[in-house]
């Protein structure tokens, strides 16, 4: 999602998904790696008879020999529907309505925040942004949920957004949260000029000298977002 050059990767993730789909049909029953097949088919399935199989797999029209589809399996798979935008609210209450927990509730947050709707993504970041309270794990939920995006351009109107909030959380909120918030929200699946100009052009503007000095822990934590876009650019071009 980051390394491959932009004009083929849609190519690639369908390629890697449909190879992780196969493996995991041919895996050996109940072993380690016809879980891990599924699992990582799950986060890359994307084209409509990819998403056809992980719905299957949910509802149980197809079975996997030895293949337990437990809670934990069961929420990974409906989280691909809801980032594939083949579900949504009304299956992630259900789901969490059958698993009424902590740990559901953090799958839920998670899965609201992937809905790929720029609506969706604007009422996750409001939810652990502008609201606050939150649990830890409810707010590294919902971040992980808010950045994965199939169409990565879905976070660009965030970008500003992002760099002009830094600030107001790093002076209202404790350093473990703003550390959560600052690394959790920031849009690397994007990994482009775009996001690179912005990332460096916060630090110039507030570097030594000027009106508002950036703290070096809040510094610190942009430079290796930085640095992550810097890495993909790097790859992108070789690749």
């Amino acid at each position: 999602r980051s390394y491959v050059a932009p004009a083929s990767r849609t190519q690639t993730l369908e390629a890697v998904a449909d190879a992780l789909w196969a493996f995991a049909q041919s895996a050996d029953p109940a072993s380690d790696a016809q879980f891990q097949f599924v699992k990582f088919f799950a986060q890359v399935a994307s084209t409509p008879s990819q998403l056809d199989a992980i719905d299957a797999l949910l509802t149980g029209d197809v079975e996997l020999e030895g293949l337990t589809v437990d809670t934990d399996l069961r929420w990974e798979l409906l989280f691909a529907l809801v980032a594939g935008g083949r579900a949504g609210t009304a299956e992630i209450d259900a789901a969490l309505a059958a698993d009424a927990t902590a740990s559901g509730e953090q799958q839920a947050a998670h899965a609201r925040a992937a809905i790929p709707t720029l609506e969706a993504k604007q009422s996750a970041w409001s939810s652990i942004v502008d609201e606050e309270g939150k649990p830890n794990a409810i707010i590294r939920a919902t971040a992980a949920g808010f950045v994965t995006a199939h169409d990565p351009q879905l976070l660009a109107p965030f970008v500003e957004t992002y760099f002009a909030s830094l600030f107001p959380i790093w002076d209202s909120r404790s350093y473990h949260i703003a550390e959560e918030l600052i690394e959790g929200l920031f849009p690397a699946v994007l990994a482009d000029e775009h996001l690179r100009s912005a990332a460096q052009a916060w630090l110039d503007a507030h570097a030594e000298g000027a009106e508002r000095v950036a703290p070096p822990a809040l510094r610190r934590l942009v430079i290796e977002g930085l640095a992550d876009v810097e890495r993909a650019l790097a790859a992108q071009a070789v690749d």
